[in-house]
C-alpha cells in the first residue's frame, strides 16, 4: 500500500483545470525527438480524436475527470483499507471452534487464538513484500506494456480478488481454518500486488495534469481509509452477525470496485482526459534528459531515510499492536467495548488523525531544514513503546500496562496518527523542491520505493512486537 503525499508530485504546473498551460519548458531540448506513440495508442481506438488534430484545449467541465482521480485514489488502497478495518470479521473467522466440555461447570475466560492475536501482522506483511517487488517491477519494466492495459487489468485483477473475499463470507470455514488462512494470504498477495501496479500507472497518468489532479489522487488514498472505517461501523450497528455484517461491508467495496472500473474505461472517451494524455504537462520534454540516480539521492538521501523511518515506525505497531488493543474492564458488556472501540480508536480515529495531518501540513509546510524533519521522523519511534503499553491483549508474555484508560491511548493514537500523516507530507512536499524539474519524476520514484521498504520492514518488525507483549 503505497501512500503519496498530495504535493509529492508538485511539477511545474502548466495549466489549471479551465486555463491555457504555459510552456514551461518549450525552449529546453528542441531538438529532442519525442515519441508519443504509447500516449496515441491509449486514445486512438478508444474514444474521439479529434483532440489528436485541434489546438483547441478541451475543459474539466463539472470537473468529472478531477472526481474521477479522486474516486480512483480510494480505489488504489480499497483492499488494503477494507481488509485491515473487518477485524471483527477475522476474529469471527479463526475463532476457536473446538468443542466445549458441557461437564465444565466454569468456563475459562476467552482469549484470542494464535490466528486471531497474530492475524493482522500476517496481513501486513502478506500486502507489503509483494507491494514492494512490483513497485519496483513496474518501474523497471512497466513501459513494456500500455498504461491502460496496465491499469484495466490491474483494476480487474482486484476486483475479482475481493469478489473471491466476499464470496468467503458466505463459506463455513471452520473445519478448515488454515486452509482459509492460507487462501486468504494468497488473494491479498494477489490484491497487493495489483494494487502496485495500478498505483504506478495513476501516478504516472496524474503527473500529466495540473498538481490539483495528483491532489485529487493521493487525498483519495487518505479518505479511503476514513470511508472503509465509516463503512464498517455502519455494518456492525445493525447489530446483526459479523458474518453478515462484514457481506454487506465487503459488498460496499466491490461497488466501489465495479464503478472505478467503468470509470476508467469511459474516461477514454472524454476530450479533456485525452488532450492531456496526449500533450502531457511539460514532462514529455523531459523524459529524455538523462537522469543521474546518484545525484538525485545526494540530493534527497535525507528525505528518503525520513519516509522510511515514518511508515517502519507506523507500520511496525499499526495495526499489528493496535488492533489487539482492548476498552478498559469497566467497560465490559458494553457495546462500546464489544463492538465500537477497535473500528472507532483503532481505524477511525487513525485515518481522521493522519488525514489532518496531511491537510495541514500542505498549507503550514514547517519544518523546512531537512535534518530537523529526519530528528523529528525517528522521534516518533517513542509512540512504538507507548502504544504497547496499552491495554494489548493477550499479554503471555506479562508486558505491563501502563495506559489503561481509552482516553489515554486516545491521545496516544492521535499524536502518532498526525504525526504520520503531517510528516509524510513535509517529506514529500521538500524532496521534490532540491531537485531540478527533469529529475522530479526520478526523485519521487525513490521516495515512493523507500516508502514502500518502511512499509515491508515496518511489517515484519510489528510480528515481532506482538510476540514481545
Amino acid at each position: 500500500m503505497v501512500l503519496i503525499s498530495a504535493t509529492s508530485m508538485d511539477v511545474e504546473e502548466t495549466g489549471s483545470i479551465n486555463n491555457e498551460p504555459v510552456d514551461a519548458i518549450e525552449n529546453e531540448n528542441e531538438e529532442d525527438i519525442i515519441d508519443d506513440s504509447e500516449e496515441r495508442e491509449l486514445v486512438t481506438d478508444s474514444c474521439s480524436t479529434k483532440v489528436l488534430d485541434t489546438s483547441e484545449r478541451p475543459r474539466d467541465n463539472y470537473w468529472v475527470v478531477y472526481l474521477l482521480f479522486y474516486l480512483f485514489g480510494i480505489t488504489s488502497l480499497v483492499s488494503w483499507n477494507f481488509l485491515i478495518t473487518a477485524n471483527d470479521y477475522w476474529m469471527y473467522k479463526f475463532r476457536d471452534v473446538s468443542p466445549v466440555n458441557s461437564t465444565q461447570l466454569e468456563l475459562p475466560p476467552v482469549r484470542k487464538t494464535q490466528f486471531q492475536a497474530e492475524f493482522t501482522s500476517y496481513l501486513n506483511v502478506a500486502a507489503s513484500i509483494p507491494n514492494l517487488i512490483f513497485l519496483i517491477l513496474n518501474s523497471l519494466y512497466g513501459h513494456l506494456v500500455s498504461v491502460k492495459s496496465r491499469l484495466q487489468g490491474s483494476l480487474l485483477m482486484i476486483t475479482l480478488s475481493f469478489l473471491v473475499t466476499t464470496a468467503f463470507v458466505q463459506i463455513d470455514t471452520d473445519e478448515w481454518q488454515n486452509t482459509f488462512f492460507i487462501v486468504t494470504m494468497v488473494t491479498v498477495v494477489v490484491m497487493s500486488a495489483a494494487s502496485a501496479i495500478f498505483i504506478g500507472g495513476l501516478v504516472g497518468i496524474a503527473s500529466r495534469f495540473s498538481k490539483e489532479y495528483m491532489a485529487a489522487v493521493v487525498s483519495g488514498q487518505s479518505l479511503g481509509g476514513i470511508i472503509a472505517a465509516v463503512a464498517q461501523i455502519i455494518s456492525l450497528a445493525f447489530k446483526i452477525s459479523p458474518l453478515h455484517s462484514a457481506l454487506i461491508y465487503f459488498i460496499i467495496a466491490d461497488i466501489m470496485l465495479f464503478a472505478s472500473l467503468i470509470s476508467y474505461i469511459m474516461l477514454y472517451k472524454i476530450d479533456f482526459f485525452t488532450h492531456h494524455i496526449l500533450s502531457g504537462s511539460g514532462m514529455v520534454a523531459n523524459r529524455h534528459r538523462e537522469v543521474s540516480m546518484v545525484a538525485v539521492m545526494k540530493k534527497i538521501w535525507v528525505y528518503a531515510f525520513s519516509i522510511f523511518a515514518i511508515f517502519a515506525i507506523s507500520m511496525a505497531v499499526y495495526p499489528a499492536v493496535t488492533v489487539l488493543v482492548e476498552s478498559h474492564p469497566t467497560t465490559q458488556g458494553t457495546d462500546w467495548n464489544k463492538i465500537y472501540f477497535v473500528p472507532v480508536v483503532n481505524y477511525l480515529i487513525f485515518n481522521c488523525g493522519d488525514y489532518s495531518g496531511r491537510l495541514v501540513a500542505g498549507f503550514l509546510l514547517r519544518p523546512l531544514n531537512q535534518w530537523i524533519i529526519g530528528a523529528a521522523s525517528l522521534l516518533r519511534i517513542i509512540g512504538v513503546p507507548m502504544l504497547m503499553l496499552c491495554n494489548a491483549q493477550p499479554r503471555p508474555h506479562h508486558l505491563p500496562v501502563i495506559f489503561e484508560w481509552d482516553y489515554e491511548y486516545i491521545m496516544i493514537m492521535i499524536v502518532f496518527a498526525f504525526s504520520n500523516g503531517y510528516l509524510t507530507n513535509i517529506v514529500m512536499i521538500n524532496s521534490t523542491r532540491v531537485v531540478e524539474l527533469h529529475e522530479r519524476e526520478k526523485a519521487t520514484s525513490v521516495i515512493a520505493t523507500m516508502l514502500s521498504i518502511g512499509l515491508t520492514v515496518g511489517a515484519a518488525v510489528g510480528m515481532l512486537l506482538v510476540h514481545l507483549l
